[in-house]
């Protein structure tokens, strides 16, 4: 099974190394890249590891002759925000498992945190089943059962905080990440894509289910400037009552919403933001007081800058100017 037989992937999409068993692909938008890297590991059966480095892409992936796909996605690190209908979206956070059909893949993807890595295991069912019944003389999982009972409904199937999963889940990366050589051998794929089968096929529908909340383009939007607004004044702290207010959303959506798409509360977000900021004056320019850099950031009281700084970096904002700049400065 190739990617480019059972999908079409997109006129953003551009292979750059193609062989019999691996494919690299490239995905360019305005805001960035991304690298998906797709290793053919039996018949039926693909896993393909993400990164991506940018804001947002447009999707333009669609099933071809109606293929039957059983796809489960992993978030590892970053956020991942996807139109499941027209203007509603859904949010994979980091350590969730998402369990998909691909017959609603279609749309704008965005990645609020302006990256995301993650592994996909795609398989096509009827290719799979067989590989699988020839294997093991009969394998005793039905994958037609496993995707009816984990896709039967349009939006994905998430499951998050199951730790059998994320120890399958890790021998993927683990391999990938710290012996990338032995990528050929397709056997190690296949005990844990057969592993994976196994355990999800021990589950009921509800055992792990989480309730994931849907947003709607209008919070979105909404989120978005609040986002902006954080960033782009960070000499001005904003209180949540004020931020509810100027973007006329109700605080507890604002909240939430806020912290499913950013992973961090908004008081401890900007926190971390205009901290991140003050290292960079740090280093940047070392003639710049810390003072002068507490006022940019609009603290008024040098020394409460100093202790929210060590609170978020580690280190007071002399310490850490010490000793980053000499690391930096090869000493």
């Amino acid at each position: 099974m190739n990617i480019n037989e059972i999908a079409r992937l997109g006129s953003n999409v551009k292979p750059v190394i193609q062989n019999e068993n691996c494919s690299v692909l490239i995905l360019n938008d305005a805001t960035g890249e991304g690298v998906m890297t797709v290793y053919r590991v039996m018949p039926g059966v693909m896993i393909c590891f993400s990164d991506m480095h940018m804001e947002q892409c447009a999707s333009e992936f669609e099933l071809k002759n109606d293929r039957k796909i059983f796809c489960i996605d992993h978030c590892r690190e970053g956020r991942i925000e996807m139109e499941v209908k027209p203007g509603v979206f859904s949010i994979m956070q980091e350590n969730e498992l998402r369990l998909d059909n691909r017959e609603n893949h279609k749309g704008t993807t965005y990645y609020p945190l302006k990256h995301y890595h993650g592994v996909s295991i795609f398989m096509e069912v009827a290719e799979v089943q067989k590989a699988l019944d020839e294997m093991f003389h009969g394998f005793s999982v039905s994958i037609e059962e496993l995707r009816s009972r984990y896709c039967s409904e349009e939006k994905p199937y998430v499951i998050r905080g199951d730790k059998e999963l994320g120890s399958i889940l890790s021998g993927f990366y683990q391999k990938n990440m710290a012996h990338p050589e032995l990528a050929k051998a397709k056997e190690y794929y296949q005990i844990k894509v057969v592993e994976l089968l196994l355990y999800l096929n021990t589950m009921t529908v509800e055992d792990r289910k989480e309730v994931r909340p849907y947003y709607y383009k209008t919070q979105m939007e909404k989120i978005k400037g609040i986002h902006a607004q954080i960033t782009g004044n960070p000499q001005t702290r904003f209180t949540i009552e004020e931020l509810s207010s100027m973007y006329e959303i109700p605080l507890t959506t604002m909240k939430k919403c806020f912290k499913d798409v950013y992973g961090d509360s908004i008081y401890s977000y900007q926190k971390r933001y205009r901290m991140n900021l003050a290292a960079n004056m740090l280093l940047q320019d070392k003639a710049k007081e810390i003072q002068e850099i507490a006022s940019c950031l609009g603290y008024e009281n040098p020394g409460k800058f100093s202790s929210a700084f060590r609170s978020v970096m580690g280190l007071s904002p002399v310490e850490y100017r010490f000793r980053k700049g000499e690391i930096l400065d090869g000493k």
